[in-house]
């Protein structure tokens, strides 16, 4: 009998969800690891200035334009083994990284990893909610939140613990590695999880307020994904054992928040956790933009950064009013709507930060949020879980 088929029986039903998590973990370590070094490693390596990084993140972004496309190219891949092999081509581009010496290699690189982990964020949510009971979505996407979050954490803490003499080609390695150890545990998944004969694009009227949010999250995402990290760095000279140390304060906050959120969800429904997130969101953006110190900057980072587990109210609405075979292309569909935003506003707001400062880029976001904000009160109710 074979090993893994014996592994199987022990298991039983769990084994899907802990091969799943195995995978999930895996690869958010090795990520973690790369993001936490790459806004100093750009900076202090390759010199990048405000508008260089702009443009650096238009181009990794555009693989997530590009994946409902992409995913049609795939479309006789079941979703489990396409996962894999998504994260195995993102460790390569993320160890790639490792080589490159010049601008122009880090963003041919980066493109590279883009493309395998924008498949890998698509595909991600249509298995995690594909392992859910009925009416406990939220539940299960709060829980494997949670795993990504102590793996992020690991990830992070490594990075402090050995930034003072680890060079980042190493960390790279490191964190490329990791991925491809992440894609053996998918690839361990069975086919029949996915969805077969995916659909190449989905586009309906009925989705609309989805595709709205989702456009509008890839614009506020962008902000805080490209600068808000960037402002601390290029603008505050914050340090890689300084990074290391917020974001390994955020992540921890994020496994308990990651849970709370999940199950606020399942309570008290999508609309009303979209709507407090986009209020505050409005509010932090603004204090980005007004910050007086670096300390009032590291305390706005790590509510912003606490705030992101609301994010995963989009796909439990999307899995409440859409029929099983059309989640997963609509999901795609979503990333690549989402990145249209995406691909235009980190250039725009890297040139927009070259010529004006640092404040547009922030205020921009906070205007977002209120349209966001008032799209979010078109989210419907539904029926609150038992006992919520």
């Amino acid at each position: 009998m074979r090993t893994d088929d014996g592994l199987a029986g022990r298991l039983g039903p769990h084994r899907d969800l802990l091969l799943f998590a195995c995978g999930v973990f895996a690869a958010a370590y090795g990520f973690a690891v790369y993001n936490t070094c790459f806004s100093n490693f750009a900076v202090q390596r390759i010199g990048m200035g405000p508008a260089q990084y702009g443009i650096l993140e238009s181009l990794r972004e555009v693989p997530g334009l590009l994946t409902a496309f992409t995913m049609g190219l795939f479309v006789c891949v079941a979703e489990p083994q396409l996962a894999a092999g998504a994260m195995l081509l993102g460790g390569v581009g993320v160890a790639a990284v490792s080589t490159a010496h010049s601008y122009g290699r880090v963003v041919a690189f980066s493109v590279l990893w883009s493309l395998g982990m924008h498949l890998w964020f698509t595909i991600s949510p249509s298995l995690t909610l594909k392992l859910a009971k009925e009416r406990a979505e939220g539940r299960r996407m709060g829980q494997i939140a949670a795993v990504s979050s102590v793996a992020v954490l690991a990830g992070i803490g490594t990075v402090r613990l050995v930034s003072r003499w680890a060079p980042y080609h190493a960390l790279f390695i490191v964190a490329g590695l990791c991925l491809g150890v992440g894609a053996v545990f998918l690839s361990r998944l069975p086919p029949k999880l996915g969805t077969p004969d995916r659909p190449k694009l989905l586009f309906r009227r009925r989705y609309l307020l989805y595709y709205t949010l989702t456009f509008l999250d890839g614009f506020r995402r962008q902000v805080f994904g490209t600068f808000a990290l960037f402002a601390l760095v290029k603008a505050f000279h914050t340090g890689l054992a300084a990074i290391a140390e917020l974001q390994l304060l955020n992540t921890a906050a994020s496994i308990a928040a990651a849970q709370m959120a999940g199950t606020l969800i399942d309570r008290v429904g999508e609309r009303k956790v979209l709507c407090f997130n986009y209020l505050v969101i409005s509010l932090l953006f603004v204090g980005y933009a007004f910050a007086p110190t670096v300390r009032v900057l590291y305390a706005l980072y790590f509510l912003d950064n606490l705030l992101q587990v609301c994010g995963m109210a989009l796909p439990t609405y999307l899995k409440r009013v859409a029929p099983p075979d059309d989640l997963m292309p609509t999901l795609a569909m979503g990333t690549t709507i989402n990145h249209i935003a995406a691909v235009t506003v980190a250039a725009a707001g890297g040139i927009a930060w070259g010529a004006f400062g640092y404040k547009v880029p922030f205020m921009a976001g906070a205007s977002v949020a209120v349209v966001s904000l008032i799209m979010a009160t078109r989210v419907p109710n539904r029926q609150p879980a038992a006992g919520g």
